[in-house]
């Protein structure tokens, strides 16, 4: 179980970071910049404007439609899972009568909804929601990347595709 949990965790992180990194690139190519390189190093550097704030620039650019952008912010709640979330196991008790019950024990991780409430989810349903997710979010940033001919720099977009299972 642990084994998997620090492996799920490190590429849900590392490919969140890359996800983040190519919104940068593509709000860059939007914007245009004097300075490209200082732009993205210094004032979209995740230290300084937060990943929600990007959000808010590409919504404000109007760059992916609403069902993307419901998208990107699933998948970064879906870090924050990973990020804070601690995998458990769960005991259950199941009465079946009077003289028997029944032990159910599940692999649960909690997600935080919209309205702040936890939810106990399947940690394995989670994981493979989330690499759909990711997958999904990966095609549709580097299919606008490769559309609209951004210069990636150094970062190329194919790296981001091999991330996809």
């Amino acid at each position: 179980m642990k084994e998997d949990t620090y492996i799920n965790i490190g590429k849900s992180l590392h490919v969140f970071n890359e996800i983040e990194l190519f919104i940068s690139l593509i709000i860059v190519h939007y914007i245009e910049p004097k300075d490209k390189k200082f732009f993205l190093d210094y004032i979209l550097n995740p230290a300084v404007v937060s990943f929600g704030a990007k959000i808010k620039i590409l919504i404000n650019l109007d760059i992916f439609n609403n069902n993307q952008i419901k998208k990107i912010r699933d998948l970064s709640t879906n870090r924050n899972v990973f990020a804070h979330s601690n995998r458990t196991e769960s005991a259950e008790i199941e009465e079946v009568d009077s003289r028997h019950i029944n032990l159910l024990i599940s692999d649960v991780i909690f997600k935080t909804k919209s309205d702040g409430r936890l939810v106990k989810m399947s940690y394995p349903s989670f994981a493979k929601e989330h690499v759909q997710l990711q997958n999904e979010v990966i095609d549709f940033i580097s299919d606008y990347i490769i559309k609209h001919q951004i210069d990636t720099q150094y970062n190329h977009i194919s790296n981001l595709l091999l991330f996809k299972k």
